[in-house]
């Protein structure tokens, strides 16, 4: 994530309270795909990153660029019922009935097809909110879109989450278009979709086809999850991802991707000055 002068928000204002209400949200994704969820209307705005700061740990908004080709395995939990009325970091009104997230980076107003990999359930959902601030969760999900891949009688579940992005015409882009391929209904559907490729091969037709490599730094080890954040903070990164994780009651830092190979070279000195017994490890992706 980026890091540049943090903004201090929380996941939730505690305002505005309102009664529920049965209002489910225009359902077009159940007819096109057989999926329950979202509305797939809102056009996913190009917004630059931002830097937001939750119990001393900064986040960076990632860009509709980065954030399109999202497609994370993590455990997921959702908000409980009590949250129904209170007012989201977006400014939205949260409603228990709508098929709504909250994520820590992602575009608000990009979407998400979620698939919960214990029951093979899947629900598209619209981010309007940040959360959860807890390490070993990767998204917050409605009541009812919870509800809809079988999660409130655990809590929390494994899940796979892949973003969605609708461009001004309709069409969809994103990680979640192969998913949402395999489940289309109608020719309409199927061409919202496909027509993302053609448009792209003619936006580019004599472009040459060539291997893109990606780099990711991971720094490991870290006995504490304090220790992490500090060498994160000691960097003063500026358009880089961090996320830290939790592996085998050890933290680890992981940076990326990186597309320039260079500031790759620059951020591995960086850390290679900090580190100290710290491993250092190196990976290179080609997609």
């Amino acid at each position: 994530m980026t890091f540049k002068t943090p903004v201090k928000l929380t996941a939730l204002f505690l305002t505005l309270s309102m009664g529920i209400s049965p209002v489910q949200a225009k359902n077009d994704t159940d007819k096109l795909y057989g999926i329950k969820g979202a509305n797939l209307s809102r056009t996913t705005p190009h917004n630059s990153p931002k830097s937001y700061t939750v119990r001393g740990k900064t986040y960076t908004t990632q860009s509709h660029t980065a954030a399109k080709e999202y497609s994370k395995v993590g455990v997921a939990s959702y908000y409980h019922r009590k949250f129904h009325g209170r007012r989201t970091s977006s400014g939205e009104i949260y409603n228990s009935n709508l098929y709504t997230a909250a994520h820590k980076t992602l575009p608000i107003n990009s979407y998400a097809v979620v698939t919960n990999l214990r029951n093979n359930r899947k629900t598209i959902v619209r981010i309007n909110d940040r959360g959860p601030f807890s390490y070993d969760r990767i998204i917050d999900l409605s009541y009812v879109a919870a509800k809809e891949i079988g999660l409130i009688a655990r809590g929390t579940g494994k899940v796979k989450v892949e973003v969605l992005h609708i461009a001004p015409n309709g069409n969809i882009s994103g990680a979640g278009t192969k998913t949402l391929a395999k489940y289309a209904k109608t020719k309409v559907a199927s061409e919202r979709l496909v027509n993302i490729e053609k448009n792209e091969k003619k936006d580019r037709p004599n472009a040459p086809k060539a291997v893109k490599e990606q780099y990711t730094l991971k720094m490991l080890n870290f006995p504490s999850e304090k220790q992490a954040n500090n060498i994160i903070t000691r960097l003063a990164l500026d358009n880089i991802n961090a996320e830290i994780n939790h592996r085998n009651g050890k933290y680890e830092i992981h940076f990326g991707p990186l597309e320039d190979k260079q500031r790759t070279t620059q951020l591995k000195a960086k850390l290679q000055k900090i580190a100290g017994e710290n491993p250092l490890i190196v990976y290179t992706h080609k997609n």
